[in-house]
């Protein structure tokens, strides 16, 4: 009978065909609804800055006003005004660079967020993949497992049934044979005995099959158990 052998665990193999889009699809899914987020993140950075721009302006045209008016006023002129106006300006472009500056901070900030769930979320989606296909890989290995214990059970138990038949059918054979030659020779005399040994003797070295050599094999049984109630009786 052949020895168990289970099979063993074959990675390409088990893998093959698992299919993994879901995870796939989830992480391009989560991506697109990301990068909607971006866009809607940076145009309102774009709206903040647009109101702080504009802010920075109406907020010079007032100082100008204001200070052209008290200029005016004190009858001031030359170089004082364009000191001033220089100052104005000079407070404008501060307004105007912080501006700029906070909305690509805050671009900056917003991409490397984005970026950054898109990215982990990927990771995330394809470690979950590795570990349903490691999962699918191991559960086929164990029923191909399985399925090879209960058809080595299976065939195990099938040869000893058929052993079993075997063996009952020469205990059969054996025990109708024995019974057949004993009765046969029962009233055979030591000479005819002899004669029937010889025959018999050239026909088992010609048997080829099992239940021939019991026939014969009894037969010469037979002719013992005749002599030896010859042999009792004197």
């Amino acid at each position: 009978m052949a020895t168990y052998k289970a099979p063993a665990y074959d990675e390409k193999k088990y893998r093959k065909g698992l299919d993994t889009s879901f995870y796939t699809n989830s992480a391009n899914q989560f991506a697109a609804q990301a990068e909607k987020n971006r866009a809607n993140q940076i145009g309102e950075a774009q709206k903040q800055q647009q109101s702080a721009l504009k802010q920075a302006y109406i907020t010079r045209a007032q100082n100008q006003r204001t200070l052209n008016n008290n200029l005016a006023m004190q009858g001031i002129r030359g170089g004082a005004t364009e000191t001033s106006n220089l100052r104005l300006a000079n407070q404008y472009g501060q307004a105007v660079g912080a501006a700029n500056s906070d909305y690509a901070n805050s671009v900056n900030t917003i991409n490397q967020n984005i970026d950054q769930s898109i990215f982990d979320y990927r990771q995330d989606m394809a470690a979950r993949a590795e570990e349903y296909r490691q999962n699918q890989a191991n559960a086929r290995w164990q029923a191909a497992r399985e399925d090879y214990a209960n058809k080595f059970n299976a065939a195990r138990e099938d040869a000893a049934n058929k052993y079993e038949r075997k063996a009952a059918e020469t205990q059969r054979q054996t025990e109708y044979w024995s019974n057949y030659y004993i009765n046969k020779y029962s009233g055979y005399s030591k000479k005819n005995l002899k004669k029937a040994e010889k025959d018999i003797k050239a026909k088992l070295k010609k048997a080829k099959t099992a239940n021939q050599k019991i026939r014969y094999q009894q037969a010469l049984a037979g002719i013992g158990a005749r002599r030896g109630v010859i042999a009792t009786s004197k």
